[in-house]
């Protein structure tokens, strides 16, 4: 493997070291898991407009590694308005990415970088999406993929990893065991293509903040409502928002609203205790419906408190009955979309409740219904 530690520059935001990105140590010796260095620099005449992906934005990312990549046309997502309820709402159409989630948005950039050093083989733990998102991937640029994800994960999302021809390891018990299992192969030194972790899969997520400066022409809305498991959009959005603002090109980031279902949320229920961290949560006697989001604690867990704080937003909770009822009314609407997304939906009557009715807020759709259908 080419020494890659001179690509990419890296800090931990837990204890503050500082180094050159290495995949094969895929977190900070404290724990933490690393970040890019924040720039404060964001050139619009570095913005290619001929290309309709996230690399129009390849000069952006600063990853020398990446003078030809390979895509499947992640990013630049469609975002459209809707009438939801008598407010109006954004919806940034993630789920049309090339396998059906937002993930590809992080995978695409991550695995160009990874192949870009000569990588040949990844592993990484995941309750579907992010599994099928590196699957394709790897199939892509002729990588070999072990997921490891949990045996009773929906079907549709263990087939879709299958069907790219990586391997799967369906491994018995909660979401945890399969990061467990992950984490035992990571020992025998393969890289750890982890969507919770990696430093070029966060920098992907970025583009998600600058396409919508882009699309609104500027005019950022009021809040930007994100279901949240891991974080990782919220994260990249998040930080996208800060380069545009360190760089000028804002006044102010947008308010962050992360949503998860009330059956488990530990994002919310740190935030409204005033935490700083996030411990984990226990897992409920019945899964939500929005199962993309059942993990106890995000890796990013400071971070993403200080995300929502920093931005004047809020973790928020939705029930069952809120999350069905939002599914079925985006489907009315033309969005048909997983339960997971549909959770962040639920949750805009609170949000506008928050910012004004006549406020704009942009929702992220994150994952196909065609992965997770329910009648």
């Amino acid at each position: 493997m080419n020494d890659p530690r001179q690509l990419l520059k890296v800090f931990c935001p837990d204890c503050g070291a500082r180094t050159g990105y290495d995949p094969l140590i895929y977190r900070c010796g404290c724990g933490g898991a690393w970040e890019p260095l924040e720039q404060d620099s964001f050139s619009a005449s570095d913005i290619n407009h001929s290309r309709d992906t996230l690399w129009r934005y390849q000069r952006i990312f600063g990853l020398p590694a990446l003078e030809e990549p390979v895509s499947l046309g992640a990013g630049w997502t469609p975002l459209l308005q809707t009438d939801w309820f008598g407010s109006r709402a954004l919806i940034k159409m993630e789920y049309l990415a090339p396998t059906g989630s937002f993930k590809d948005r992080g995978t695409e950039v991550e695995a160009n970088f990874l192949a870009g050093l000569g990588i040949r083989e990844v592993v990484e733990d995941s309750s579907g999406n992010a599994g099928a998102s590196l699957a394709a991937y790897a199939a892509r640029l002729g990588m070999r993929a072990t997921i490891y994800a949990p045996q009773d994960a929906r079907p549709a999302k263990l087939a879709q990893i299958r069907v790219f021809g990586a391997r799967l390891v369906a491994v018995p018990g909660a979401r945890m065991e399969a990061t467990r299992a992950a984490l035992n192969a990571v020992e025998t030194g393969v890289v750890y293509a982890s969507h919770a972790y990696s430093p070029t899969y966060l920098l992907g997520q970025q583009s998600f903040a600058w396409e919508v400066w882009e699309q609104l022409g500027g005019d950022l809305p009021d809040a930007v409502v994100i279901p949240a498991g891991q974080g990782g959009l919220l994260m990249g959005a998040w930080l996208g928002f800060r380069r545009l603002l360190m760089a000028g090109r804002i006044k102010k980031i947008p308010r962050m609203f992360a949503v998860q279902p009330e059956r488990l949320a530990p994002i919310p229920s740190a935030f409204s205790a005033g935490l700083e961290d996030i411990p984990p949560a226990e897992l409920p006697a019945e899964m939500s419906a929005a199962d993309g989001l059942a993990i106890i604690r995000p890796v990013r867990a400071r971070r993403i408190l200080q995300a929502l704080r920093e931005s004047g937003g809020q973790g928020l909770t939705v029930t069952e009955e809120e999350i069905i009822r939002a599914h079925h009314d985006l489907a009315l609407r033309g969005f048909f979309v997983e339960p997971s997304s549909a959770a962040a939906a639920a949750a805009l009557p609170r949000v506008y409740r928050l910012i004004g009715a006549d406020a704009k807020a942009i929702v992220a759709l994150t994952g196909s219904g065609l992965k997770s259908p329910i009648s």
